[in-house]
């Protein structure tokens, strides 16, 4: 009975020796991890989709990196958090980009996840408006599209005395009834509600007719691109795997937007993962690359509405540094 006490208390102390190393390591290893946050654009969806994939796939902690996020929002303020150290990265549109740029913020883009803009109009496929010139002498509601509806029905030649212009909020309901014949919508929302909701849509899409905005860019403050590169390196090779794993997967992006948001609508995050699918990935390029044409062309037109008065040189609103390094110049 003692030989057998003595090889059981040996076993239990083995056990527990492993145990308590086991702790350490991981303890050490979750040490190890460079904590950072990053600023979304708006609530927890799919719209942040290869972000979510780098975080439950392993990516950021492959690059050492323990991420975690700040929801944005209609009132949220998304640039404060990046420039006061709260997020060391954050998602805007680029347009809002060269105009902080322009106010003298020093942020920057590393790259750009959705090179086509999800924002188009829409109509009621029974309206007979497919195209820009159909605006002449409809309503027309544009309250987050309003640069974009200006300088797309410039280019056709319609003035703004040729269509009436309104805010109606976010019920669709006047689009439904008829009151509103053309509704600003992003692609991967209003569009897919619309049709949800039993109605046949035809989609203007403003690239098509010369304007091309840049829509969610990864940005960092100047400061952070010069003291930390090889973090933003690691940031950013990570969240573009993320993304990689995204388009090739999007039917498996609803179950990761519900570990943040559990409320989410898992078919609903599906359409929106597969409606996003030519904005991130165009197949000119890579995901994420950024083209000078592409900024010099929103600087114009920004310039052109009138938003953008103050000397800039755009070229200093992103860096493609990290790009090149990590698909090859």
């Amino acid at each position: 009975m003692k030989t057998h006490s003595g090889k059981f208390l040996w076993f239990c102390l083995i056990i527990g020796l492993a145990l308590v190393l086991s702790a350490c390591a991981s303890a050490k290893t979750a040490a190890a991890l460079t904590p950072i946050t990053v600023q979304l654009k708006w609530l927890h969806q799919a719209q942040f989709a290869g972000l979510y994939a780098a975080d439950q796939n392993g990516y950021y902690a492959a690059e050492g990196l323990k991420v975690s996020f700040i929801e944005g929002g209609p009132t949220a303020d998304l640039e404060k958090a990046v420039l006061d150290g709260t997020a060391q990265f954050g998602i805007i549109g680029a347009d809002t980009l060269i105009t902080e740029r322009a106010d003298g913020k020093p942020l920057r883009a590393i790259a750009v996840i959705y090179r086509r803009s999800p924002l188009v109009f829409m109509a009621l496929a029974d309206s007979g408006i497919t195209r820009p010139q159909d605006f002449n002498g409809k309503t027309v509601q544009a309250d987050t599209g309003r640069i974009t509806l200006h300088a797309m029905l410039a280019n056709v030649g319609i003035s703004s005395a040729q269509y009436h212009e309104v805010n109606m909020g976010a019920d669709l309901e006047p689009f439904y009834s008829g009151k509103v014949q053309v509704w600003n919508a992003y692609i991967n929302n209003e569009v897919l509600t619309a049709e949800t909701d039993g109605h046949k849509i035809n989609i203007i899409y403003p690239d098509d007719y010369g304007i091309h905005f840049y829509s969610d860019t990864l940005y960092t403050t100047e400061d952070t691109i010069a003291k930390n590169p090889d973090l933003v390196l690691r940031f950013l090779r990570a969240t573009l795997k993320g993304w990689t794993y995204a388009v090739e997967n999007p039917t498996l992006i609803a179950p990761m937007v519900s570990k943040y948001n559990p409320n989410a609508d898992l078919q609903h995050e599906t359409a929106q993962m597969t409606a996003s699918l030519p904005l991130v990935n165009t197949g000119e390029d890579h995901i994420g690359w950024m083209k000078p044409e592409i900024w010099n062309g929103m600087e114009r037109i920004l310039r052109e509405q009138g938003v953008l008065t103050t000397a800039l040189d755009v070229t200093q609103a992103y860096s493609m540094q990290f790009l090149q390094e990590i698909y090859g110049k």
